[in-house]
């Protein structure tokens, strides 16, 4: 009799197993944030930021919602900014910009426009977000809103976001 309530309860705790994880959302399906930025040119430079910066999270389950300059963005930064801050001695540098286009959570332009927002970016600084007329974070304009990746969204932007001075 013992053996019989033991199989049946087991039986009964593998069914529920089965069912709860058979109920459980997948993760989505899809190029992650990582990806879009290594597979695509206009992304570019922001890619090999990343990687000379050594900045993973991207890759990772998220969510993240990520201000993204594309190669033109960069180009408006001063002549040889780029340069020194690809430097390896300036890594610390580099990553704290690149964790500044970087927010935890989703955040798709709908809930950004017709208000202003300030959100808390990877490197713990705020960033504002103004909604009105389109939308501007940090002082640069989103061009692109809403690029949606596995791990979050992307929103593509024509400058690069600096730390106040």
């Amino acid at each position: 009799m013992m053996h019989r309530r033991t199989f049946v309860g087991l039986s009964l705790a593998a069914g529920a197993g089965a069912l709860v994880s058979a109920c459980a959302p997948e993760a989505p399906a899809g190029p992650t944030i990582r990806d879009i930025f290594n597979s695509n040119a206009s992304f570019s430079t922001l890619a090999q930021a990343l990687a000379q910066a050594n900045v993973q999270s991207l890759g990772d389950t998220g969510p993240f919602t990520v201000f993204a300059p594309r190669n033109s963005a960069f180009a408006k930064l001063p002549e040889g900014e780029l340069e020194r801050l690809m430097q390896p001695e300036n890594r610390e540098e580099l990553a704290r910009i690149l964790q500044l286009h970087v927010v935890p959570g989703s955040h798709p332009a709908s809930a950004l426009v017709n208000r202003t927002t300030t959100l808390v970016t990877l490197s713990g600084l705020s960033i504002i977000v103004d909604g009105f007329n389109g939308l501007n974070v940090g002082g640069v304009n989103v061009v692109q809103p809403d690029v949606m990746a596995s791990n979050g969204v992307i929103h593509v932007v024509d400058g690069v976001i600096l730390p106040p001075a």
